[in-house]
Order: C-alpha cells, then structure tokens, then sequence
C-alpha cells in the first residue's frame, strides 16, 4: 500500500510553474540567444546602476543638505561623512547582490574595463554596457533632481585644498583597490565568492571615508558622469574618467603578475573544502584516519547505495 503524499500547495505551484516552462529555443524569441544575452546584460546593468545610484544619490543629498543650514558647501561633519560612506556602501552592496547573476553586478565602466582587460567581459559587451551604464546614472540625477527640493548637490568636485593632481592619484588608487576586490572575490572562484556583494559594499564605503573630502569619491565614471550632465560639467571633470581607468588598469597588472606568480602555491589551504572538492575522491585524505579504530562506511552501504 502506498503512503499518502502530503498537500504541500507551495510545492504545487512550483511544479505547476516548471511545467508550463519551455526551451529558450521553443518561446520564438526575435533573437538569437547570443544577442538576447547581450540585451538582457545591458538592461540589468542599466536597473542595476540606476537603483544604485538613485539611493546613493538620495543618501548622500539628505547628508548634504542637513550637514549646514546655512552652507551647503562646508565641511563635512564626521556624521555626514559616514551617512554618504554607509548610503554608497549599502547600495552597491544590494544591488550587486541583486543583479550579479543577471549582468555581473558591475554598474561601473572602470569595474566593466577591468573585467574585460582579464577576459570576463568581451569588447562588444563592454562597449554596450558602458552607454547603459551612464544613462541610468543621468536617469538617477533627474529622478533625484525631480524628486528632492533644492538643486542637485551630489556633483562630484574637489575640497579642502587639493589638487586636480592629488584628486588624480586618488582617485586612481581608490578605484584599484576596488577593482581588485572585484577580482580577487569575484573573478576568482572560492568558497566566500557569494560574498563578494558585502566585499564590494565594503570597498566603496571605505574609500567614501577616505576620500570625500578631498575629491567627492567618483572611483567610477558612471557616478560622476550623471550629476555633472544635471548640475554642470567642472574643469577638471576628466580626473574622474582617466583616475578610474587608470586605477583600473593598476589592478589588473597587480592581478595578473600574481597569476603569473602562481599565487596559490603560497599560502594553500585556505579555500580548504574547495580544493579537496576538486580532487577525485581516492585522492582525498580521510575523514577518520586509518589507524583510528573506526570504520567508515561507504556511501553505497548502510541502505544509501543505489537500488
């Protein structure tokens, strides 16, 4: 007699759901699955960066505009700094998280031009994303321009003294440690690289903490590029694509002479799980060693074999 199956209408459903499913073959899509790849990559980066930088311009305006009633260009309180370091942070953390399976996550063209200096982006796909990119990024201006009173106050500029030199330099190292963080969680495949949303979102919050007062912290084209076609173009606007870039490029020499190194030979063990995962099963050590007094079952024995 058989057992009665349990009414799990959830399970149902989702059943229900995967049976009307069909090929992407089958469906009759104008496109190939090639360029029907491509669109759907250029509109998730598009979402994607728009509702990171719709919340991260939102935060930091709030931050901006309640930092002095009576300046809006004074020094940044210690509280304002860390409201648009936590807003920038927080968002991209989100949204990579959120679109990563969809486009990468990247929502910035220096993050775009180093994943395809290392081959995970190609050329065509890098150059139709970049667009995509900075027109969400001047969508997001507008919204946030439309939405809050008062003008526009996120346009990246240079304070407290610097130099379009030092904003440069800062800009470019910024953006390289952000980079390689994308590389090293991201690219590279481990145990922690479903993480690597947070390690991203940590990256940017420190680099607002570090460099906000100093340059606004673009560290990405795409964030400066929006606000700038909203409240105005500065002289120096240029530091804010060739810094990135440059950092960019920074990050993938660092990347690639440590793959040169064979990095991994140095310091193993530290994706431990991975590596055994890797390995046939005979070339894996024992979960209780030999001599222990203990057998261990194989997984075919005990009713766990196959029938």
């Amino acid at each position: 007699m058989t057992a009665p199956t349990s009414h799990n209408p959830v399970k149902q459903a989702v059943d229900a759901v995967h049976a009307t499913q069909v090929t992407p073959a089958k469906r009759g899509y104008p496109y190939n699955l090639p360029s029907r790849n491509l669109i759907v990559v250029v509109l998730g980066e598009f979402c994607g960066t728009f509702m990171f930088l719709l919340l991260s311009f939102i935060g930091a305006q709030t931050a901006l505009v309640t930092n002095s009633s009576d300046d809006s260009s004074a020094p940044l309180s210690p509280a304002s700094l860390m409201y648009i370091a936590s807003s920038f942070g927080t968002a991209i953390a989100v949204n990579v998280w959120i679109f990563y399976r969809v486009s990468g996550g990247m929502f910035n063209p220096a993050v775009t031009l180093g994943l395809l200096l290392v081959g995970a982006v190609k050329p065509l796909a890098g150059l139709c994303i970049i667009p995509a990119q900075l027109a969400a990024s001047i969508a997001a201006s507008a919204v946030v321009y439309g939405v809050l009173p008062g003008p526009l106050l996120v346009n990246n500029t240079l304070g407290n003294g610097a130099t379009v030199a030092q904003g440069f330099f800062i800009e470019m190292l910024l953006t390289a440690q952000l980079v390689l963080t994308v590389y090293f969680l991201a690219v590279e495949k481990h145990r922690a690289t479903f993480l690597a949303p947070i390690g991203v979102g940590i990256s940017v919050f420190i680099a607002h903490i570090t460099a906000t007062n100093w340059t606004g912290t673009s560290i990405n084209p795409a964030r400066s590029f929006g606000p700038a076609v909203i409240a105005g173009f500065v002289n120096y606007h240029w530091i804010y694509w060739i810094g990135p870039f440059a950092g960019a490029i920074l990050s993938f020499l660092v990347y690639a002479m440590f793959k040169w190194l064979e990095y991994q030979t140095a310091n193993p063990g530290q994706d431990d799980d991975m590596e055994k995962a890797q390995k046939p099963v005979d070339e894996r050590p024992p979960l209780v060693p030999r001599d222990s007094g203990f057998e261990v079952a194989s997984p075919l024995e005990g009713g766990h074999g196959r029938p």
